[in-house]
């Protein structure tokens, strides 16, 4: 398998009729799932990092098969506060502190980034702040322009400056 990046997420990868050979396929045969795996083993074998959805185009041929393949990294959740009291206040309010929350300064607002997937503390700490979901380069524009302030833990470090 040959595989060449064509952009920052994404890749071109050409599988020979050997390579499904190996594997007991051949291109007219070969599945979407199939074309998936072996995708994904091709990026494995390269030290690629998979964080996200991988979303593949694949053009069967008799001389093999053209992957093209395109990982959607997982989106952070972004809530923004006007006060660190109103971040303090939303932490109380969150059964447990994230230690996976990281906190940056930008635009005269207090942003907590939480990972995907953490969907209900960002739904109970937008109740203190507002949820910025919806902002274009909202993530290329803090990494660039916003000041780090606390890179993990920052609900519990919020919580030490700011207790009940």
């Amino acid at each position: 398998m040959t595989i060449q990046p064509i952009g920052s997420a994404s890749v071109a990868l050409y599988i020979t009729p050997a390579d499904l050979k190996e594997h007991g396929l051949t291109p007219a045969e070969l599945t979407l799932e199939q074309a998936l795996e072996l995708t994904r083993s091709a990026f494995r074998q390269e030290g690629i990092d998979l964080e996200g959805a991988i979303e593949i185009e694949a053009y069967p041929e008799s001389c093999g098969v053209l992957v093209f393949a395109h990982v959607r990294r997982q989106s952070r959740c972004w809530i923004s506060f006007d006060k660190l009291e109103d971040l303090a206040a939303g932490a109380r309010a969150l059964p447990q502190p994230r230690p996976d929350a990281a906190l940056l300064w930008w635009k005269e607002r207090w942003w907590l980034s939480l990972p995907a997937g953490a969907e209900q503390a960002a739904a109970r700490l937008s109740e203190f702040g507002r949820s910025e979901a919806d902002r274009p380069h909202l993530e290329a524009s803090l990494a660039e322009y916003g000041r780090m302030i606390l890179t993990s833990d920052a609900l519990a470090g919020v919580l030490t400056y700011f207790p009940v």
